[in-house]
């Protein structure tokens, strides 16, 4: 069984790229009907982008969009012509939301800004999502995900050192951040029309919605006027506390040790129980001095030990670890992912059956069957005539005379 707890709530998607898509997502995957309006003359950029199944590349063979676009259909319109235009206004009239992520002043070169579409709709939730936001100095800046990672400071943050600003890609932005924070806007304004029967517009600034990601570090520059220090997995509370290299090809174990007690169980473990009454490692500042003499000595150990050993072994001991995981691991052994059936299978046209994420949460308890991505322009004709009563004779019209690409 599906939780449907969105149903009869309807998306006019001209979403794109990682962020956008993925926060429409959320709705459709819950019973939205999410009408993605595209064109062949300007494919989605993630249509373009691999993986490919079975690396042939296809508009309809992305493993990227397949992800984000889970449940929704697909209709195109060349938005460069005059009927293309009409029927987005169509659309729009039976919609309850009109999402997209370009940037400042793209929907107005597009006959769609937010006060034409209020025109037509007045109760229209208007849904905004460029870099900077919609005004500033800064607003005609543009970017993607992994600009954002970089101007919000995110890979400053995650950085192992000065010279080495290797930040999480685009993951945080379109996959957490922004898709999110934009949902919950989205939510807020559904409930808000309900009770006053009123739109809204949200102008959501990626930038500033990442930005929460790092709330330490901008408190700190705050508080002491500095930047804050980079390390990436190192801590500035606690030692030895990071990611350690372990027996095997790129294995590797997480470690935690959080106070002076479990480092009195980890130097047993290490077979080195004097180093725990060292003046060089016996409370957490001394360990924190001389972080680089004492990883070198966890490192010597992990080494020899796999990884799922070592993170067994200082757990029993009361020390948090974990093994890293990769890809295949989360897929084939993750107990936790297992559990919660998160894996799913989905048959597609050309994709065949394929394996996708399921939401990390649940409504009532019950867990969504996901449903296909569509092909590019699968649902045209459908959308067109059931939601907008046109008739094949005009469909074809429209058709030949270009309207549909």
């Amino acid at each position: 069984m599906k939780p449907d707890f969105l149903k009869g709530v309807r998306f006019a998607d001209l979403t794109w790229a990682g962020a956008g898509p993925f926060g429409t997502k959320i709705f459709s995957d819950f019973g939205a009907d999410v009408v993605k309006i595209e064109s062949s003359v300007r494919l989605d950029s993630v249509r373009t982008g691999g993986p490919f199944k079975d690396r042939v590349y296809g508009v309809n063979r992305s493993g990227y969009f397949a992800s984000r676009n889970t449940r929704k259909k697909s209709v195109v319109l060349d938005l460069k012509t005059e009927a293309g235009r009409a029927l987005v206004f169509d659309i729009i009239r039976q919609s309850d939301v009109i999402s997209n992520n370009y940037g400042p002043g793209a929907m107005d070169r597009l006959g769609l800004g937010y006060e034409a579409v209020r025109a037509v709709k007045p109760d229209i939730i208007y849904l905004s999502m460029p870099m900077y936001g919609e005004d500033g100095p800064r607003a005609g800046m543009l970017g993607v995900g992994m600009t954002i990672s970089a101007v919000s400071g995110l890979m400053w943050s995650t950085a192992y050192g000065p010279d080495d600003p290797v930040g999480p890609g685009t993951h945080y932005p379109d996959h957490a951040a922004n898709p999110y924070h934009a949902a919950f806007a989205v939510l807020a304004a559904l409930r808000y029309k309900r009770l006053t029967g009123k739109g809204m517009k949200i102008d959501l600034a990626q930038v500033e919605s990442t930005i929460n990601f790092i709330g330490t570090a901008f408190t700190y520059q705050a508080m002491t006027g500095e930047n804050p220090p980079q390390g990436s997995n190192t801590s500035q509370e606690m030692a030895p506390h990071g990611i350690y290299r372990c027996k095997g090809e790129d294995s590797w174990c997480a470690i935690t040790v959080d106070s002076d007690t479990a480092w009195r169980a980890m130097a047993d473990l290490l077979g080195q129980p004097s180093l725990a009454a060292s003046p060089d490692y016996a409370t957490a500042p001394a360990r924190i001095a001389n972080r680089t003499a004492l990883d070198a000595i966890v490192s010597a150990w992990t080494g020899d030990r796999p990884a799922d050993e070592v993170a067994a072994m200082l757990r029993q001991a009361g020390i948090p670890a974990a093994g890293v995981a990769n890809a295949r691991y989360l897929i084939e052994k993750d107990a936790q992912l297992a559990a919660r059936a998160y894996w799913q299978r989905v048959d597609h046209p050309e994709l065949g059956r394929s394996l996708y994420a399921s939401p990390p949460y649940r409504v009532d308890g019950e867990r969504i069957e996901l449903v296909r991505p569509p092909l590019l322009g699968e649902h045209t004709r459908e959308v067109l005539s059931m939601l907008l009563g046109l008739k094949p004779d005009t469909l074809d019209q429209l058709e030949t005379a270009g309207v549909f690409k």
